[in-house]
């Protein structure tokens, strides 16, 4: 016999909230969104409509998954991030809130006319793309390229540059940093997302991240500042003077990432920090004479 959604949902709803899983009521109703090919204010208010027979097994598969401990946008194959919505898998992590304070930021710099012209930028590390997309779906005046380690999340990237119609303006590149461009002044902008987990603090992030996230994309070496030691000094040879690098900080990391950037030739024009008072986006310029319009 067929359930009902409402019937469906009670159901994964418990087994949720049993395996003790965040926000069990709204987990529940966005996998069965998926299911169905739903939004949710549907599933809210059609909750008498019948749940045919593979729909009612692929949600209570779904809810299983879940309750072992897999991240539910891994399952729905999508995360919001910047009024956009992004196709992810376990290739790439999932794009957090924090980032957009990364991508806030660049917006102003690129909006406030401290920089000029046709604009260059490059994301490091971009994961599933969500920076270097956003920025080129909300800058028409952008070109861009994005640089990742994995062949598989250059591969999502892609993906999602063509899903928001950007992909003639963003250049991806499967690579080690930048090790794939000349030593010489190119981009106004270099914004990075880097690994910046210490590998001791493993056992401390949540059992879904750690079992689930590529931990390529979350550790940072022994201190989770290693990847910063090499990305700041590369970053400032190829920016051009008055150029902006931005980097996205963990916790507790600000002042360690910000003495590096002198050294680089590179200015600490702002730090911004999450909601939590973390200092979480650090803006450095590239000192030297500033570049002639190139637009």
């Amino acid at each position: 016999m067929n359930h009902t959604v409402r019937a469906a949902l009670a159901e994964g709803i418990r087994a949720l909230a049993d395996a003790k899983v965040d926000a069990p009521q709204i987990t529940a109703q966005l996998l069965m969104a998926h299911v169905l090919g739903w939004d949710r204010v549907r599933v809210l208010s059609h909750g008498d409509e019948p749940v045919e027979g593979p729909a009612a097994e692929q949600f209570r598969a779904l809810v299983r998954r879940s309750a072992a401990g897999e991240p539910l946008q891994y399952l729905t194959g999508e995360r919001e991030f910047y009024g956009l919505y992004f196709l992810v898998n376990p290739a790439v992590l999932i794009p957090r809130p924090e980032t957009e304070i990364l991508v806030e930021r660049t917006l102003w710099l690129a909006r406030a006319g401290s920089l000029s012209g046709r604009l260059r930028f490059l994301d490091l590390g971009t994961g599933s793309g969500c920076i270097a997309v956003t920025l080129a779906k909300l800058l028409p005046c952008a070109d861009g390229c994005a640089v990742d380690i994995s062949p598989a999340a250059i591969a999502v990237a892609g993906i999602n540059a063509r899903r928001h119609a950007v992909s003639g303006r963003v250049r991806f590149i499967n690579a080690d940093l930048l090790s794939c461009f000349a030593e010489r002044p190119i981009f106004d902008l270099i914004v990075s997302n880097p690994p910046y987990v210490a590998q001791a603090e493993s056992e401390s992030l949540p059992s879904p991240v750690r079992e689930h996230e590529p931990h390529l994309a979350l550790f940072g070496g022994a201190t989770g500042l290693e990847i910063y030691r090499r990305l700041i000094p590369e970053a400032a040879r190829r920016l051009r003077p008055g150029g902006h690098l931005l980097l996205e900080m963990g916790a507790g990391q600000s002042e360690a990432v910000t003495q590096m950037l002198e050294p680089a030739g590179l200015r600490v024009r702002s730090i911004d920090a999450d909601l939590q008072g973390i200092p979480r986006c650090v803006d450095a310029e590239r000192t030297g004479p500033r570049a002639e319009n190139h637009g």
